[in-house]
């Protein structure tokens, strides 16, 4: 592996001619046209090259530029504006009004375009949208940000993962996460936490969101299709930030604390609420009881929920120094982030140092180097659907139930653990450490033609470790478990850019060997002498040893060609190879491709004298992307060892061999209008998208054989995604000082799965895959189907509960064949709304997410709504209980038949779960730089506070219920999608904060 890494590293820059070339050296100042001030942070670049530098704190620049070139001068939120050189030495540019040109640089996979001559579907995410915000992980920045883009939190847990589903589902069974690209690194993310029962950890907890500078999603097949076989979920390039040649040395601290709680929990009983509710179930049952009798009620309570909950924590701070010289160009950044949940135990350390470095070691030749270390340890706490997650315990347990003995030992509680004895004497930690680099190197020959290598490497550690003292165990618990991934990346391109007249080429090639190995082993003991010993080497008895191993491999070639006639007419092909050694020799390879068209109908001469319309772009494409994210082995026939046979170590069959076994493909049809008006104070795009993928990664149920097997993975099925995305943006306002600008990003999913053949079939002959007890993949309808009965009420007359039958009557005594679809977890609508105020350096800042057209269960009411046990707490909404004929009652009568089946699956627990979110309000004060100029020291200096999650309007669960609908119980929602079993929520947080440049 070694010698085949080395290689790529060396192919790309072997035997290439080094030629060299007059250059001139050009300086200037970029000013202001309305103050005559320097702009700062203006990017000067030599066109169609990756040469270029940044304008300083007075606007000034200096670069080299090669005879014939070509400066391209961009900044955010000005036009962009090109310069031939020619002989000048000198060029002074005045950048104007605040629009948004068609000539903003986009980062694509494996490089840079501009928007003009732009044909793929991408939407783009800057610095700009989340500076100085309280941001855990980088997928936050993601959440409402870009139409198209589904992001929901599996948990409030603090480092909880983010499921992110890009233009719908793709898949089943076999991953629907994008692949996230860090600076040309394709991420590990494998779940690593594995003990606590938590949910799984952010694939990008490790980066810290204050390096990031600009985040690109690629949507469609064009766009991902350079990726094949991990396209076909989209992708998510992340840039972070650098520095510019000739750049002055700038130094930004960045401070914020804040608090937190949860958004919303529910209404349940106290002691006192607990015995009376108990005491007239059992006096209406025909038992008259009083609540205030100790033989029958214990007369103690205790508030359990209180308990665990506290006020969170967040303190941050971030310093980072960017600038270069004529040749070098860098960007450090150290961070060190605390944040302590609002559920007690719960806690994040982490620590960030990332360093960016390119050098320009003569004309033709350059070189960089991209660094990015990471140390995070989390105190961690189980989620939910746990006996020893906080809040699942703190909700069920019976709030007469004491955590301290009267002498002030620690009570042991049974099944429903003691939370607040475990989170104040057990160990529970995970620690995180991270290594994500990449060196490049870049050849120049000839002007237009670029040789480059880049090297990458991403290596994961973890350490996991759990402790229970002998208050949960008799003679306590430890456990332990070590995981190593490391993934190697050689990446080795040919790029050649050339402009004839009017007719414009980019050809880029390419091959990249990629793989990775990953290392687990962990061990488990019981018995202690005393709890003094926090080793599972001290344990009397050990449980478990296991240690496993794996490994994966990628070998890929690439090319893609950009042709445009006058910038106006764009075409563009793309190809990649991918060979997977998660299938059979005779079906790894796959070949994914896509073809696209652009124009540019605002630069027809039709179009001249339609003054309100500044640019009109119709974009088109269509191709295929791929899906290998299955078990390392599913195609062999394997045999696991360990196993005991009449007292003689042996084997067994693990995994039945399917050497057909091959890529799941997608192919995608994407067409895009983007236009400009009034001088761009309105611009949108709408794409319209159509999905479908087939050969889908799915398990098929085998007649039990003498081989054990009892299914076997294979190929078989078929879905579609199809859409709209519309995002929109408009400046309201633009008038003495004061401006208001909205952007509105909205998409549209119908997701269907088409074909199940050779699965199950249901009553109506349906074929379907079970995704939950309470979901369905089922053939014409969505992926995430809700298959349940349905609920209608308490009859008020009798008291009974009565659901609906399968023959469309009420019936108090439903089956399982009474089950109905009663519809979908995916929302069909979701996105974001902002609105940005600016004036004198005051900007305040609304942004709201929404979703809309699907529903959520809540499989925990039926265990706090169950009126029939007194063995777990209910809510307080559970004290309606029908007494008397013409109650419009909650709970059916305690004398009623239908009571003891009233906490059977049904619709009784399904909610919408649509929401409009006042996501973050923002107010920030920029001091004035006529002040800071008096200043010695402090360029800049801003302050600012924020809401989160501040108000949920819209959604009966929400207010009725009391947990949030923007939670779901599995981070991987292929087959749980919006499902809940007590998910502590999403935090509402308030945070101050200050930004300095010095």
């Amino acid at each position: 592996m070694v010698k085949r890494l080395l290689l790529s590293f060396f192919l790309s820059v072997f035997c290439v001619v080094m030629a060299f070339a007059q250059d001139r050296v050009v300086s200037g100042q970029v000013t202001d046209p309305e103050t005559g001030e320097g702009i700062p942070g203006v990017t000067v670049l030599v066109k169609n090259t990756t040469q270029g530098t940044v304008t300083d704190a007075s606007g000034n620049y200096q670069i080299s530029v090669p005879e014939g070139g070509i400066l391209v001068f961009q900044a955010v939120g000005l036009e962009t504006q090109e310069v031939t050189v020619g002989a000048q030495s000198t060029i002074n540019l005045e950048m104007g009004s605040a629009v948004q040109g068609l000539n903003e640089v986009v980062v694509v996979g494996y490089g840079e375009q501009s928007d003009k001559t732009l044909v793929q579907s991408i939407s783009r995410v800057n610095s700009e949208s989340f500076e100085n915000f309280p941001l855990v992980s980088v997928q936050e920045v993601l959440q409402g940000q870009a139409a198209g883009v589904q992001m929901t939190a599996t948990s409030g847990v603090v480092g909880s993962s983010s499921a992110i589903r890009i233009r719908g589902v793709s898949s089943i069974t076999s991953g629907t996460s994008p692949l996230f690209v860090v600076d040309g690194v394709p991420l590990n993310d494998g779940d690593y936490s594995n003990a606590l029962g938590a949910t799984p950890l952010n694939p990008l907890a490790d980066l810290n969101p204050q390096d990031i500078a600009s985040i690109s999603i690629l949507k469609d097949a064009a766009a991902v299709s350079i990726y094949g076989s991990r396209g076909a979920n989209g992708v998510i390039l992340i840039t972070t930030k650098r520095g510019g040649l000739n750049e002055k040395t700038v130094f930004s601290f960045d401070y914020y604390t804040g608090w937190s709680k949860p958004t919303t929990t529910p209404d349940m009983m106290d002691a006192d609420q607990f015995r009376q509710f108990r005491a007239d179930v059992f006096t209406i049952q025909g038992t008259p009881t009083d609540p205030n009798d100790a033989d029958v009620f214990p007369q103690t309570s205790f508030d359990w929920p209180s308990a665990v909950e506290q006020t969170g924590r967040v303190s941050s701070y971030s310093l980072s120094a960017r600038g270069g010289t004529a040749k070098t160009s860098f960007y450090v950044g150290l961070t060190y982030f605390n944040k302590e949940g609002y559920i007690i135990g719960n806690e994040l350390d982490r620590v960030n140092l990332t360093s960016n470095i390119n050098h320009e070691a003569s004309d033709k030749l350059r070189f960089g180097l991209s660094l990015k270390l990471s140390n995070s340890k989390y105190d961690r706490v189980n989620s939910d659907n746990s006996t020893f997650a906080p809040f699942t315990s703190a909700f069920l347990q019976l709030p007469w139930v004491e955590a301290f003995n009267d002498d002030g030992t620690f009570t042991q509680t049974g099944f429903i653990r003691n939370v607040v004895a475990r989170e104040q004497t057990s160990q529970s930690y995970f620690v995180s450490r991270r290594v994500i680099g990449n060196f490049y190197l870049e050849v120049e020959p000839i002007q237009g033609l670029v040789l480059r290598t880049d090297n990458g490497l991403d290596v994961v550690q973890t350490e996991e470790r759990e402790r229970d003292l002998e208050v949960f165990e008799p003679g306590g618990y430890a456990y332990e478990e070590n995981n190593q991934d490391i993934k190697w990346l050689s990446t080795n391109t040919i790029a050649y850019r050339r402009t004839f007249g009017d007719h414009s080429i980019n050809v880029l090639t390419g091959f990249s060997f990629e793989t990775a190995d990953r290392n687990d082993i962990a061990v488990e003991g019981v018995g202690f002498a005393t709890d003094a010993l926090p080793n599972v080497a001290s344990a009397a008895t050990p449980t478990t040893t296991f240690a496993s191993g794996t490994r994966w491999a990628l070998d890929s070639q690439f090319g893609r060609v950009n042709y445009n006639y006058k910038e106006k007419y764009i075409i563009e092909g793309t190809v990649r190879r991918d060979g997977s050694s998660r299938f059979g020799p005779d079906r790894r390879y796959g070949t994914f491709w896509s073809v696209a068209g652009g124009w540019n109908i605002s630069d027809e001469a039709f179009m001249e004298n339609i003054a309100f319309l500044d640019f009109l772009k119709l974009r088109v494409s269509y191709g295929t992307t791929g899906n290998d994210r299955i078990g390392n082995f599913t195609w062999q026939g394997l045999y696991g060892g360990g196993n005991d046979y009449n007292g003689l170590p042996g084997f067994e069959p693990s995994n039945p061999a399917n050497l057909n076994l091959s890529w799941e493909e997608t192919e995608q049809f994407d067409v895009t209008i983007s236009a400009g008006l009034l001088k761009n104070r309105i611009s949108f795009d709408i794409s319209y998208y159509n999905k479908n993928t087939t050969n889908l990664l799915l398990d098929r149920d085998l007649e039990w054989n003498e081989t054990g097997f009892a299914d076997i993975q294979s190929n078989l099925g078929e879905l579609r995604n199809q859409g709209i995305d519309f995002n929109i943006n408009t400046v309201n306002l633009d008038v003495a000082g004061f401006k208001w600008t909205t952007n509105l990003n909205l998409g549209y999913l119908d997701n269907e799965v088409t074909s199940l053949p050779g699965v199950a079939e249901d009553n109506e002959g349906r074929p379907f895959v079970t995704g939950s007890a309470n979901q369905r993949a089922i053939v014409n309808y969505p992926v995430n189907t809700y298959f349940l009965i349905p609920y209608i009420g308490v009859n008020s007359q009798t008291g009974e509960a009565e659901w609906l039958g399968i023959n469309g009557e009420p019936t108090s005594n439903p089956t399982q064949d009474d089950r109905r679809i009663l519809g979908q977890a995916l929302p069909k609508w979701n996105g974001g709304f902002t609105n940005t105020f600016t004036y004198k350096g005051i900007t305040l800042t609304a942004f709201f997410t929404f979703q809309a057209g699907g529903k959520l269960y809540d499989d925990g009411l039926r265990f706090t709504d169950n009126a029939a046990t007194g063995s777990f707490n209910k809510r307080v909404a559970v004290l309606d209980i029908w007494r008397n004929p013409g109650d419009a009652a909650f709970v059916p009568s305690p004398a009623a038949a239908s009571f003891a089946d009233w906490d059977q699956r049904s619709g009784l627990h399904l909610y919408s779960n649509s929401f409009l979110r006042l996501r973050n309000l923002r107010i920030a004060y920029d001091f004035p730089k006529s002040l800071m100029q008096k200043t010695k020291y402090i360029n800049s200096f801003t302050v600012y506070a924020m809401g989160t999650n501040i108000a949920t309007f819209f959604n009966s669960f929400y207010k009725d219920v009391g947990w949030d609908p923007e939670s779901t119980e599995d981070g991987d929602l292929t087959g749980s999608q919006s499902e809940l079993f007590f998910t502590p929520p999403q935090e509402k947080a308030f945070t101050v904060g200050v930004r300095m440049g010095f």
